[in-house]
């Protein structure tokens, strides 16, 4: 008996995926590793096809392939206090980077989160939770309303 498209939806969401809407029965799930959204079509007593339990399956396996430093959200940002780009990986690094090529502060950032991500592990400890395709922007802006 195939699965129900509820349950496939609750897979995705378990995988780290995040419904994006949709029209109608049908819904977009997008994932920050993942390069196009997949669409889950039906209601949610259905019977999912076999098309798209092969697809939900696909698109968690690709999720699951990126780096672990893909996960988090790596910002690069112009400091007129400190007249220079400084770099940081809010949730995982305190502090961060700095310097004057922003394309050189992010290949630095970058190797400086996989050195943490490194040392959590040398020390069997959990990773932080992801960041990056959370829209913490937004969640800020309207904390204040």
């Amino acid at each position: 008996m195939p699965p129900k498209v509820h349950e496939l939806i609750e897979k995705l969401k378990k995988a780290g995926f995040t419904n994006r809407g949709g029209k109608g029965s049908h819904r977009n799930f997008a994932h920050p590793s993942v390069s196009k959204p997949i669409t889950v079509p039906g209601n949610p007593g259905d019977d999912a096809k076999k098309y798209l339990v092969k697809a939900v399956q696909k698109a968690i396996e690709d999720s699951k392939k990126m780096k672990a430093s893909a996960r988090y959200a790596k910002i690069i940002e112009w400091s007129e206090e400190d007249d220079c780009y400084v770099g940081s990986c809010p949730g995982l690094i305190y502090g961060g980077c700095h310097g004057e090529n922003e394309q050189e502060v992010f290949v630095e950032l970058c190797q400086i989160v996989e050195e943490a991500i490194d040392l959590y592990r040398e020390d069997n400890k959990p990773l932080p939770p992801p960041t990056s395709g959370k829209d913490y922007a937004n969640l800020l802006q309207n904390a204040d309303a």
